[in-house]
């Protein structure tokens, strides 16, 4: 893994750290959570970085799965 990529990964992480403990006892924040939890978690980029890595994922999968159909 390039350095500046995980340099990158390292700086996300530590800034949503930071930005989840101010937020947890947002009482506004917590009712748009339960409002509309994925959108309002895709806020933070290291979830933005999961979800993008789930999409790939599963693209990936599903053109296995095709070429071993097709």
């Amino acid at each position: 893994m390039p350095v500046r990529k995980l340099a990158r990964i390292v700086d996300d992480a530590l800034r949503d750290e930071s930005r989840a403990r101010r937020v947890a006892t947002d009482p506004q924040f917590r009712m748009a959570v339960q409002k509309d939890r994925r959108t309002e978690l895709s806020k933070f980029k290291t979830v933005e970085h999961a979800l993008k890595d789930r999409a790939r994922i599963e693209a990936s999968k599903a053109r296995k799965k095709k070429k071993k159909k097709g």
